[in-house]
């Protein structure tokens, strides 16, 4: 499985409907709208990398009011460390 972070960027007042439509896809685990340079932070859980990227340009990145998307693959986290 990869973890990863999708920080976006959306159309000003679309934070609220882009956020419903991301939670409604099955690998998203969690989505806050953020203020500053991007709109959304969300947190993915996919099969592998190759799934990770069409489901970024296939589901996130079609999401009506997405302007922008950055991902950032998650390559360990403090759990890991115990």
């Amino acid at each position: 499985m990869v973890d990863a972070i999708i920080l976006l960027c959306v159309m000003p007042g679309t934070e609220q409907t882009v956020k419903k439509q991301v939670l409604e896809l099955d690998e998203i685990k969690n989505c806050k709208i953020t203020f500053g340079e991007y709109d959304l932070f969300i947190e993915v859980k996919a099969k592998n990398v190759k799934s990770l990227g069409s489901f970024v340009t296939k589901e996130i990145r079609k999401v009506p009011g997405v302007t922008k998307s950055i991902t950032l693959i998650i390559s360990e986290s403090l759990e890991d460390n115990s």
